[in-house]
């Protein structure tokens, strides 16, 4: 395997219940907080209820910020900042999914940012240098409510640039990490069916883009049986779960995978790009889509890209051994496992056509290329590879 550092300082506290711990663990960072959410919560029942109450208890002051959608911006990072300073607010709690924890990350560290705009913290070009990443950052205790990004747990964040239409991610372990997370699985047993869906999908997504990109000349063994484990218990219990959404076991099951998908315990020591991401991103950011449907498109067509490739080993493996079965079949398997679970499986279906395909490669090339013009993965990918990809997903 390669050499790494891994590094994760985050306190999970896992259980039914555990909300009632709220106010007890983030009295140990900060004393008035924000708690920043979506615009509409009333799906969450009583649940912010009982998260003001055990605040209360411990003595901590509160407001809510409550202006967080699904592919959060710069605007609404910018404005959970002013509402930071109107309340003078030393730590705040991310309650919701990817989308809420990655904005609150990014207020968290928008307040220490010592530059004059938030979006130079944000890697909009992986090939002009111009990132000037976060160095410090308010503490943050996450509250997760969907099993998908693993965010509690990462020192990353997505926001999306809405002037430019430019979709990307910062990652500074240096102060991203959360300070702690409950993780609550009976949280997301009210998500609806396509919800707890495209989640599951995530969870494999971010599995396998270090799956498909490892190196070949390194000894993965360890790597790709961890990574092989979770993707199929992911792919046994997303049925369950959609079948029984009040079965909180396997709820919890759904969410620790979420979690050690993307804390570093899979991928360390193997290759870490995640050109599907890169892609997926942009369909985020065009057409608004749901994060975890994205990357499922993207999965379906890579695998069809890779199929007749002589440098498709890793991929060879993987239908193999997840489903005995060639690429191809495994393709159609994966596939018809999107779709069965309500996801879509074509980029028509996310909003795009054919006429389109141009502006999708020219947002991935102006983003996410390198200075050797390519997109990083293994292999490296050119612009007449991404055009051909996404149209492997019309």
């Amino acid at each position: 395997m390669n050499n790494f550092d891994y590094y994760n300082p985050v306190r999970v506290i896992f259980g039914e219940g555990v909300i009632d711990n709220a106010g007890a663990v983030v009295s140990e960072y900060g004393k008035k907080a924000l708690i920043v959410s979506y615009t509409d919560v009333s799906f969450y029942g009583d649940l912010f209820d009982k998260i003001h109450k055990s605040l209360e208890a411990s003595g901590i002051e509160y407001s809510d910020y409550f202006a967080i959608e699904a592919n959060p911006t710069i605007a609404q990072a910018k404005a959970g900042m002013e509402k930071c300073k109107e309340v003078g607010a030393d730590i705040l709690i991310g309650v919701g999914g990817g989308s809420v924890m990655d904005c609150t990350k990014v207020i968290a560290a928008g307040m220490k940012y010592p530059h004059p705009d938030i979006r130079t913290m944000i890697c909009f070009s992986h090939s002009d240098g111009s990132q000037i990443p976060p160095t410090d950052s308010l503490p943050t205790v996450m509250i997760p409510t969907l099993p998908a990004t693993g965010s509690e747990m990462n020192p990353t964040a997505v926001i999306t640039d809405e002037e430019t239409v430019r979709k990307s991610y910062v990652w500074a372990p240096d102060c991203l990490y959360p300070k702690a997370a409950l993780v609550d699985p009976s949280l997301s047993k009210t998500l609806p069916k396509y919800q707890t869906a495209c989640a599951g999908l995530d969870t494999i997504a971010h599995t396998v883009e270090g799956y498909f990109n490892g190196d070949l000349d390194i000894n993965l063994d360890l790597q790709d049986r961890l990574q092989e484990g979770l993707i199929r218990t992911v792919l046994d219990n997303l049925p369950k779960v959609i079948a029984k959404p009040s079965d909180i076991q396997t709820r919890g099951v759904m969410q620790w995978a979420s979690a050690i998908a993307l804390n570093g315990w899979v991928l360390s020591g193997t290759y870490t790009w995640a050109p599907m991401h890169q892609m997926g991103h942009v369909l985020g950011a065009r057409y608004n889509a749901t994060h975890g449907a994205t990357l499922a498109v993207m999965i379906i067509a890579w695998m069809k890209f890779f199929q007749t490739r002589k440098d498709n080993s890793r991929y060879v493996q993987f239908a193999e051994r997840l489903f005995g079965k060639s690429l191809k079949d495994a393709t159609a398997e994966f596939e018809a496992i999107v779709e069965n679970s309500g996801v879509q499986t074509r980029i028509t279906g996310l909003g795009a056509s054919e006429k389109d395909i141009d502006m999708l490669v020219d947002d991935v090339v102006r983003v996410s290329f390198g200075a050797d013009g390519q997109l990083a993965s293994s292999p490296s990918l050119t612009k007449e590879d991404i055009a051909t990809i996404y149209r492997l997903a019309l």
